[in-house]
C-alpha cells in the first residue's frame, strides 16, 4: 500500500482516516486493526477474493455482521415474547409492560426518520443494538486490542458509529466507509489478493446473511412460537412510515429497512445491477456459505456474555 495517499486526490475523509489507521497498524506495537463487513458486499465483491484482497491491503481481521443478527434476533424474540405473547398467548394480566407494537432497530436511517418525523412511534423501536453495534460489541470483547473498522453499504451507518461507545464513552468503531469508498480505496492502492484463504476470520454463521435483505430480519426471528404470520409485515423503501402504518394498522412487528430492496439498495452500494440481480447475488453467496465449514470461533454464550446490548432512543 503506497505511504503517500494522504497526497493523492480523490480521497474523503473517512478513507484517509481508514488508510491512516492501516498504515499505523504497520509500524511496531501498532494496533491492529479488524474489518467488519455488512453480508450485502457480495453486490460489489467477489467473496472468494474478498478476504484475500483485505488482508493484502493490510487487516488483521475480516470478519462478517451475521453472528451480530443472530444475537439481535435472540434478543428480539424474548423481548417480544416477554412484553406481547406472555400476555396474549398465556393469558397474563396486561400491566404496563405490555407492548402492542415493535419496530425493528437495525436501519439507522428508518430510526432517524421515526425520529424526526414520526416521535410517537419511537417507543415502539426495539431497545437493542443494529447488528453491526453488537458484533462491535462482541468483536471488541474477544479482541480487545483491535480496532475496528466497519464497511457498509450505507452512509448512514457512519453516524450510528459515532454514537456506539463503550462503558468509558470510548468508541467501538474506529472508522466507517462505503462499499463504493473502499472499492475507489483498492483501485488506487491497486491491491492484489494475499495467498490466503477465503473464509472469514470467527463467528461465522450463515442463516442470518439475508438479512440485508427486505423481510429478512423476519423470516429469520424464529418467530413462529411468539407471532402468527398475520401478525408481521416487511416493508423496504420506507420513506413514508406514516402510510405503512396506517395500511397496516392492526400489525405487531414491523420488518423495515430504509432502501429499496433492503441494505443491498443502500446509497453507498456501487453496483448499479438491478434490484433483481442483486438478490441473486445474495442467494448465491448462502448458498455457497452453507456448504463450507465454519472456522474460528462459533457459538453463542461463550462469546456475548457480560455483554450489554440494549440501547435507548
Amino acid at each position: 500500500m503506497a505511504n503517500t495517499f494522504f497526497k493523492i486526490p480523490g480521497y474523503n475523509s473517512d478513507q484517509k482516516k481508514v488508510l491512516s489507521l492501516l498504515a499505523q497498524s504497520k509500524k511496531k506495537n501498532g494496533a491492529k486493526i479488524c474489518l467488519m463487513t455488512a453480508p450485502s458486499f457480495v453486490v460489489d465483491f467477489d467473496y472468494f477474493s474478498f478476504v484475500p484482497l483485505m488482508k493484502s491491503l493490510g487487516f488483521d481481521k475480516v470478519t462478517e455482521l451475521t453472528f451480530g443478527a443472530k444475537v439481535v434476533n435472540m434478543h428480539y424474540h424474548k423481548y417480544i415474547k416477554e412484553h406481547f405473547t406472555d400476555y396474549v398467548k398465556n393469558g397474563k394480566k396486561k400491566d404496563k409492560n405490555f407492548q402492542e407494537k415493535f419496530i425493528a432497530s437495525v436501519c439507522p436511517s428508518s430510526i432517524e426518520l421515526i425520529k424526526n418525523r414520526f416521535p410517537e412511534l419511537k417507543k415502539y423501536l426495539m431497545p437493542f443494538d443494529s447488528p453491526m453495534g453488537a458484533m462491535a460489541k462482541i468483536v471488541k470483547k474477544s479482541f480487545p486490542k483491535h480496532k475496528i473498522v466497519f464497511l457498509s453499504p450505507c452512509a448512514a451507518k457512519k453516524l450510528e458509529a459515532e454514537k456506539l461507545v463503550n462503558k468509558k464513552g470510548k468508541k467501538l468503531i474506529e472508522g466507517v466507509i462505503t462499499f463504493y469508498e473502499l472499492k475507489k480505496i483498492l483501485s488506487k492502492e491497486k491491491t492484489v489478493p494475499k495467498k490466503v484463504s477465503h473464509k472469514f476470520d470467527s463467528f461465522y454463521n450463515d442463516y442470518t446473511k439475508i438479512y440485508p435483505l427486505s423481510g429478512g430480519l423476519s423470516a429469520t426471528l424464529h418467530s413462529k412460537s411468539i407471532l402468527k404470520k398475520e401478525q408481521m409485515v416487511s416493508c423496504d423503501n420506507c420513506k413514508d412510515l406514516l402510510d405503512l402504518f396506517s395500511k397496516h394498522s392492526g400489525k405487531v412487528f414491523y420488518d423495515i429497512l430504509f432502501c429499496s430492496g433492503g441494505c443491498i439498495g443502500g446509497p453507498g452500494v456501487k453496483s448499479n445491477m438491478p434490484v433483481f440481480l442483486k438478490k441473486l447475488s445474495m442467494k448465491g453467496y448462502i448458498n455457497i456459505a452453507k456448504k463450507e465449514s465454519m472456522d474460528g470461533k462459533q457459538g453463542v454464550e461463550k462469546y456475548i456474555k457480560g455483554i450489554d446490548f440494549s440501547k435507548e432512543f
